[in-house]
């Protein structure tokens, strides 16, 4: 794999299959560039107060415990890919947070932790959600102000 001196690497992950085979290109490109990589999931505030379809939280059922469940998944998920990366000798930054995932990839981590390239995979969504929310990997792909590559399912 070429070379192209990136130095932070970010991967956002949702705990897809598509999100863990981008965890694992994200890992080769760091090894390849010698980069610190920056795993983050971020849950989308829309999906726990159950505003959306997709909602892992019915509307008004959201209380704090609930919050926390969600919130305890998704850290061990991204510590499952942290020690996948420090197995393999990476500098890693790895963190749960909440917010909009569109802004927060293509945006306010990539100003915070200093990102010159990310890795993203490719939607899962169905073509109805598509239309409604829009893509986050094509959000990002538009967005952000650095090399982003998309991982597709197999």
């Amino acid at each position: 794999m070429m070379s192209f001196n990136y130095s932070n690497i970010l991967v956002g992950i949702d705990g897809s299959k598509t999100a863990a085979k981008a965890v694992r290109k994200a890992v080769t490109i760091a090894e390849h560039n010698h980069a610190k990589l920056t795993i983050v999931a971020v849950i989308n505030d829309r999906e726990i107060l159950g505003v959306s379809k997709a909602a892992l939280i019915g509307f008004g059922n959201a209380n704090q415990s609930t919050i926390d469940e969600v919130t305890s998944r998704f850290q061990r998920l991204v510590h499952k890919y942290e020690l996948l990366a420090k197995d393999r000798g990476l500098e890693v930054n790895a963190f749960v947070t909440a917010g909009d995932p569109k802004n927060k990839l293509a945006h306010e981590i990539v100003d915070d932790e200093g990102i010159d390239a990310i890795v993203v995979g490719a939607t899962g969504a169905n073509f109805v959600d598509r239309m409604t929310m829009g893509s986050t990997a094509a959000f990002v792909i538009a967005q952000a102000p650095c090399d982003v590559f998309v991982v597709h399912r197999d």
